[in-house]
């Protein structure tokens, strides 16, 4: 087989999608099946190949042949993963046009027959800067009859003060049995609302929040609304790779694209934060289930099992704090693996009885308990050719796969970017992917040996969660894994050094140890943390207002706003120099006293006085948090995102933001 025969499939492949990706409409449902059809069609060409020429030859029982019959099994069920993917993406529900109706009919009726909803906002360890947030916010939302309850578990009575002084409730126990599943269930029986809305700690929500939700539950099968949770500030992945603005949270993938269709499925499950429940739903079930530490998905799957729904609404309804270091990320993720892994061993899990094949499949925890350690193993696989001889596959050679299985990726990164977008870009996605497994493996295997008994951790929060420190624990094995990778690679090329006996698979073992060492150095740089100095996160913003003087009032426009500061056009003619004070009047918030920071030739930066009146700041949070500014990470071309990575792999760029 010639070289360019062994590209051609490839080759064809890409052009197609090429071709006749733009045509498809991402959002039209047959479209969605053309995709599937087509991977189905690549995947029939390739598999029976790969089956009857390079693992039926060898014995599954001799060393060589289980690794062989182990990477085709973990290949095997990467596909039958992405055909799943593909089906579910063929239902996508956007139930705005639901929520519209709801909210109209919610608005028809007398305000004093609107249902009665009582606003959880548990908390623990949650410094002010965080909770100040989450309950001057909650408090602003624009709905008749509601409540503000903050459930504390830290019984800080300096907390029960400030609730009281902003009117909210304040509700603490005796112990806190069963972490935040036994907090809400003792809140519950001891408030009496219709609905009850969760928001983490480090979450608002928007004014309108309750208007576009509560109608829902006028459909008396529906036991969760659940809404996307967005952030305002950015994850350590955005931050240590310097992608900031650029590329979208980790989460998103999920919230965005993922939801919608599980929805459309009737297999959405709630999510912990920014969710109304139904009382009643949750009477049904004893309450927010304590078997398990991720209560939510497993609330949605006792509510199933009595006839209750959880249905997802994909509007930016809240804002909230992403994870701000990676301790926090981690620890974080720690708690979902060993969550969703305990529920498989619980009568009200996955595969428990009274529960749908298709719902069994769709919630089940795969990527817990197959992604993260496959990841890992395929990773190895040219660390062990390289140095142990240990071929992946019988009898293959590189001109061989080129032209079967490439075909197969090819198609597989075109269909990811396709259907996800910009947050889907082959190799840069994977990065996280790595670090997220390595550091995960240990949670995965003592979870599926001993899923219950290990200490509940609250993710760490606020008040400067990032220091800019190395996480040594996840740097170090990557770097580690990199050297073998590079190591093997450099090694044998020599043919006085060479290991690998066999070099039918050489070329397409280079490349593969390339890609990995790639995805490895991006791993480690993540494991870098990037300083955050701004203490609040600066929203842009274009608000009028004046700079008020001892005689004058000069007009000026806001170009970017936080809880410590602002960022103001220059006014002319009025003299302004770093440290001097300033005087800043706002539409809805007030008069603020401030210091100059910087003086640029448009702009002037300002930082407000410490002594902020209480009425100002509470103002100042609901103008923020409240009122549906954006500052997510905006679309751009994939070649910027990739200059932005290749800046950070050379050390060339903006380090901070």
């Amino acid at each position: 087989m010639t070289l360019l025969e062994s590209f051609a499939p490839a080759v064809l492949t890409a052009g197609l999608w090429l071709l006749l990706g733009p045509m498809l409409p991402r959002t039209r449902p047959w479209a969605r099946a053309v995709v599937l059809v087509a991977f189905l069609v690549v995947v029939a060409r390739y598999l029976p190949w790969r089956l009857t020429e390079t693992v039926l030859p060898v014995s599954p029982l001799t060393g060589g042949g289980f690794w062989i019959w182990l990477l085709f099994a973990i290949e095997c069920i990467f596909v039958l993963d992405m055909i799943k993917l593909l089906v579910v993406q063929l239902r996508v529900v956007d139930r705005s046009a639901e929520a519209d109706a709801y909210q109209a009919a919610l608005q028809a009726r007398p305000r004093e027959t609107w249902p009665s909803v009582d606003v959880y906002i548990p908390t623990y360890n949650e410094p002010l800067d965080v909770l100040e947030r989450a309950i001057v916010g909650s408090l602003g939302m624009d709905y008749p009859n509601f409540k503000v309850w903050v459930l504390d578990d830290g019984r800080r009575d300096w907390l029960e003060e400030f609730c009281r002084s902003k009117g909210a409730g304040y509700l603490r126990r005796g112990d806190n049995a069963h972490a935040k599943a036994g907090n809400i269930n003792a809140a519950l029986a001891r408030t009496d609302g219709d609905l009850i809305t969760v928001f983490d700690a480090d979450f608002v929500p928007r004014e309108d929040f309750l208007r576009r939700t509560v109608g829902f539950f006028d459909d008396p099968k529906i036991g969760i609304l659940q809404t996307p949770q967005h952030f305002f500030n950015r994850d350590p992945v955005q931050r240590n790779l310097w992608l900031f603005d650029i590329w979208p949270d980790e989460q998103r993938q999920f919230f965005d694209k993922l939801a919608p269709a599980l929805d459309a499925w009737d297999a959405m499950f709630c999510c912990g934060s920014c969710a109304v429940m139904r009382r009643r739903a949750l009477d049904a079930i004893g309450g927010m289930p304590t078997a398990s530490i991720t209560e939510d998905i497993l609330t949605t799957l006792s509510m199933h099992r009595h006839g209750y729904i959880t249905r997802y609404l994909s509007e930016r309804l809240s804002i909230g704090l992403a994870a701000e270091s990676l301790e926090a990320f981690f620890v974080q993720r720690s708690r979902w693996c060993q969550g969703g892994i305990q529920t498989l061993y619980l009568r009200d899990g996955p595969l428990g009885p009274g529960l749908e094949p298709s719902k069994r499949i769709l919630l089940f925890p795969i990527y817990w308990v197959f992604h993260l350690p496959a990841r890992l193993i395929v990773l190895m696989v040219p660390i062990l050719y390289f140095w142990l001889d240990l071929d992946p596959l019988y009898g293959a050679r590189s001109g061989e796969l080129f032209y079967w299985q490439l075909p197969v990726l090819v198609f597989n990164w075109a269909a990811t970017l396709w259907a996800f977008g910009r947050s889907a870009i082959p190799l840069l996605q994977e990065a996280p992917g790595t670090l997220i497994s390595l550091k995960l493996l240990p949670t995965v295997a003592s979870s599926l040996v001993r899923p219950f008994g290990r200490p509940f951790r609250v993710t760490p929060k606020g008040s400067g969660a990032a220091r800019g420190n190395i996480d040594w624990s996840g740097f170090i094995p990557v770097m580690g894994l990199f050297a073998l990778t590079v190591g093997g690679m450099l090694l044998n090329l020599s043919p006085w050094s060479r290991i690998v006996s066999d070099e039918s698979l050489f070329t397409i073992a280079t490349l593969w140890a390339g890609v990995n060492a790639v995805i490895l150095a991006l791993a480690a740089l993540i494991c870098v943390e990037n300083v955050v100095e701004r203490q609040q996160e600066r929203f842009p913003v274009d608000i009028g207002g004046r700079l008020i003087g001892t005689e004058t009032e000069t007009p000026i426009r806001i170009v970017d706003l936080s809880l410590g500061g602002a960022t103001i056009t220059r006014p002319t003619g009025v003299p302004l120099h770093r440290g001097s004070h300033a005087c800043l009047a706002v539409p809805a918030i007030g008069t603020i006293h401030a210091k100059v920071l910087r003086v640029g030739r448009e702009e002037v930066g300002l930082a407000f006085a410490a002594d902020t009146g209480d009425a100002e700041r509470d103002a100042l949070i609901r103008v923020l948090y409240t009122g549906g500014i954006d500052n997510a990470a905006r679309v751009v071309p994939i070649r910027e995102v990739l200059a932005a990575v290749a800046n950070r792999l050379f050390g060339s760029g903006p380090s901070q933001q």
